[in-house]
This record gives structure tokens, sequence and C-alpha cells, in this order.
């Protein structure tokens, strides 16, 4: 079964480091423990600045937006979103300031629910056609990278969210059984992690998930409004926030977003806010009525870390798209 994971935790120790991380320290060195180091000057997040919005307006491009869900950012700083209900995936190239469309796959019914990029490609992730497509940086399709529903055929998956690492792992939220899959460099699958619950190392609907730079994984676990951590082995290490604790930050938590110093940021969508976490996974701050009027989130859906220091969140309810600048001390 793929629920074990340790015949292939020999295999996975071996693989190169991920994206901003250091080789793996010798003599007993853990993820936690590098988690645990003091923030270097200049990394630590303490405000988000709003600067714009891409509202729901008849004469913009992408109108309307219907269902906005998941976003992401290319390395040249063009913006991706995801538009669930309408079967739409927009782009919006900063150096002209323009929105264009990404071509749709002839899957129906096509639901792009998130999308992330590789530093050459855009993947999104249609929850309708249980598929991972793949398109050029100007948003003409490619091929279908992954048919979800072949990963695993023991089992009926539904995806909600991905997310891949530099060296080609790739995580996704699968709905159907509660639990994330985790896939390795050529895309097949290793271990399924968790199970259905209210208990540790468990999900009831799993909807976002992201590696740290450490190779570690965090998932948003909406309906135990939490997130849960697995080490970069795929073993479950702690929860964050949920119904027992007594100061939880988190209303339904959803799409998810980490900088490359290891801040975390959580779209929460059932308490209107964007909470950011530092690299120890410790509750900084929320954003919500405190930011500008303009920026006030209230159904925030996912988030995307830029390579300016921005962050964009697409917000259901308010049919836009949202921008910030992170500022850090």
């Amino acid at each position: 079964m793929l629920r074990t994971a340790a015949f292939m935790a020999f295999f996975l120790a071996a693989w190169p480091t991920v994206q901003g991380c250091a080789p793996a320290p010798q003599g007993g060195g853990s993820a936690s423990a590098q988690r645990t180091a003091t923030p270097r000057p200049g990394t630590t997040v303490v405000a988000l600045e709003f600067m714009e919005s891409f509202e729901n307006e008849p004469s913009a491009a992408y109108y309307p937006f219907a269902g906005l869900a998941g976003c992401a950012y290319t390395d040249d700083g063009t913006l991706v979103v995801c538009d669930e209900d309408r079967g739409k995936v927009h782009g919006f190239d900063p150096s002209n300031r323009r929105w264009y469309e990404f071509d749709t796959p002839a899957a129906r019914p096509y639901r792009p629910i998130d999308a992330l990029t590789d530093g050459f490609k855009v993947l999104v992730l249609d929850r309708g056609g249980q598929a991972i497509y793949r398109f050029n940086l100007g948003g003409s399709y490619l091929d279908r990278l992954l048919d979800v529903r072949t990963v695993d055929p023991a089992v009926r998956t539904e995806p909600s969210a991905f997310a891949m690492d530099r060296d080609g792992r790739m995580i996704i939220a699968d709905v159907a059984e509660q639990q994330l899959l985790l896939l390795d460099t050529f895309l097949e699958p290793t271990m399924r992690l968790g199970d259905p619950g209210v208990g540790d190392d468990q999900f009831s609907d799993p909807v976002g998930v992201v590696f740290l730079p450490d190779g570690s994984i965090v998932a948003s676990d909406r309906g135990n409004r939490r997130l849960v951590l697995y080490g970069r082995l795929g073993f479950y290490e702690q929860s964050i926030g949920g119904d027992i604790e007594r100061d939880n930050h988190f209303g339904a938590p959803q799409g998810l977003a980490v900088d490359l110093h290891g801040n975390l940021f959580v779209a929460d969508r059932g308490n209107g806010l964007i909470h950011v976490l530092d690299r120890r996974l410790r509750h900084l701050f929320s954003a919500g009525p405190d930011v500008a009027l303009a920026g006030i989130p209230l159904a925030p859906m996912d988030v995307a870390v830029g390579p300016d220091r921005t962050l964009a969140v697409t917000d259901r309810a308010r049919r836009a798209v949202l921008v910030f600048r992170i500022i850090y001390e």
C-alpha cells in the first residue's frame, strides 16, 4: 500500500535537496532543527502593504471573474490566475501590464483550480478532468502531464491542490480519500499521507499543499481548522491550530505559499484573513480588516509569492485579485 512510508525512506533520503535548501546536515540534524535556527535580518515578515487590485470590471480583459481559485507567479513575475467556474486561466504580464488568456484543453468539463510554475512551464490542475496540463509561459497548451485517475487506480482520487519541489517531487491533496498523495520525480506514487478523521495525521478536507525550503510538506486541513506538517520523508511531525487549540487563528485555511526564507502565507477563506507564519511555523500576524480599505479580503482562496516581494491573493467573494507588498525586517 502507498500508505506505508518506510519502504521508500532510504530512497527519498538520497534525493537532492529542494529549492533554497542546503544539503541535509550530517550527524543527526533534522528539518525541525533547521527551522528553529535564528532568522537572519531582513527575512522576517512584519507587514503586508496593499498595492493594487484587479476588480471584476466589464472593461477588464479577464471579465467576468466567476470562480477564482488557485494562483501562481512565474520567475519573471507573470501572474497566473485560475477561474474554476468559467474554465479559464488568465495571465498578467507585468512588463506591459496586460492580461491574456491561456488555451483551453479539449477535456470537458474543464475546471482549473490550481497552478504552479517550474521555471519553463506552467502546470494547471484540472478538477473536472482530474488531470494536470502543461502550458508554455505564453499560455499555449502543450500536453497533459499527468492523469491523476491512473496514479493510484485502486482508489478514487479527487485532487484539490498540488505542489512541486525543484527536484520534481509532487504532492497532491485528495479530498476523496482525505489524504495527500506523494509522487516521486518520475511522477510515480510513493505513499499516501494521513487518513480521514480529526486526530493527528488525519484530514477533513485537505485543500492546500506546499513544500517548505527544507523539503518538508505543509497541508491545509480545512475541516479541522489547522495546518499539518510532514517531514521530508513523509512522516507526520505536528499540527498547527485546530479546534482544541485555544488561540487557533484558522477558520477555514485554504491556499498556501512560502517565500525563499521559509515564511508561510495562508489564505483563510473562513475568517477572511491572510495569516503569516515564520519559518518555525509560529504565527506572526494576520492581515484583514486592518489593511487598506481597497485591499480587505473577504474570502481568500489562494496566495502566491512573486519574485519581487509581492503577494497575490485570489478572493472569490470579492471576485478580485489583490496584490500586496511583503515588508521584511
